[in-house]
């Protein structure tokens, strides 16, 4: 089975996705709004798959204050980033729904774990800051959104509907063999944020059609390194080697 999903930006230009395991497979076209996927794994949770180092364990990932990454002008704190895989690991019939299954412990989590939530932040701070410069372009006349094929509606944030829609549709994907929600068992305030990150990553063809930089992505080499994929959008592959014994705020 493929390890790449294809998504078609137009002008014979093509943004591939590296993965674990093919979760959904969509060509997105640039001539409307992206449509919500009957089978909707969707964009980040099959990308960020594909960035797990596989084994290995990290302290808790704080190290003296120093950023986990930064996202051009955005910076995703270690205490940030320590946050967010602890939400992740609260669910580990999720995690391994989507290709994540080794979860390591609290203060000592897999780094294919703490990668897989990286990648999937950076992502989703790209795809914001390429929307909006995509947005400041159109207003300025700098970009010709009809040549491009682009609306102005598929620019726009996604509204509350479209992401209730995104968690209608993760409730319906990701159930249990008796019927029970896998990620339903998410707090309703975290099922919203990813919702809406996932929303966020679905118009990256968008910028990408009419030429947005993605933003520079650096990333602390405790976590891993940097993949740069087309159009600069950026996974994290997992540290190899000896890991790191826990750190506790040093």
């Amino acid at each position: 089975m493929s390890r790449h999903a294809v998504i078609d930006v137009g002008q014979n230009r093509r943004f591939t996705l590296h993965r674990a395991r093919l979760l959904a497979s969509a060509i997105v076209r640039t001539t409307r709004r992206p449509r919500l996927l009957p089978a909707l794994a969707l964009l980040a949770l099959s990308l960020v798959a594909g960035a797990c180092a596989g084994d290995g364990e990290l302290g808790g990932p704080t190290i003296g204050g120093t950023p986990a990454a930064t996202v051009g002008d955005t910076t995703v704190s270690s205490s940030d980033l320590a946050a967010e895989v602890e939400e992740w690991a609260a669910n580990p019939a999720m995690l391994q729904a989507i290709g994540v299954p080794d979860i390591g412990s609290e203060g000592r989590r897999a780094s294919a774990l703490v990668s897989f939530v990286l990648s999937h932040r950076i992502v989703s701070e790209q795809a914001r800051t390429m929307l909006a410069d995509a947005r400041d372009l159109a207003a300025d006349n700098e970009v010709d959104l009809a040549a491009a094929g682009v609306s102005g509606e598929a620019l726009a944030d996604p509204d509350d509907g479209e992401i209730d829609g995104i968690i209608a549709q993760l409730d319906q994907q990701f159930t249990g063999p008796d019927g029970q929600r896998i990620f339903g068992e998410y707090p309703d305030d975290f099922r919203r944020r990813l919702a809406t990150d996932l929303a966020f990553q679905e118009r990256l063809p968008f910028p990408l059609q009419l030429g947005v930089e993605a933003p520079e992505v650096s990333v602390n080499p405790k976590f891993g390194t940097t993949e740069v994929l087309q159009g600069g959008i950026v996974q994290v592959v997992g540290p190899v080697g000896p890991r790191p014994a826990p750190l506790t705020g040093a």
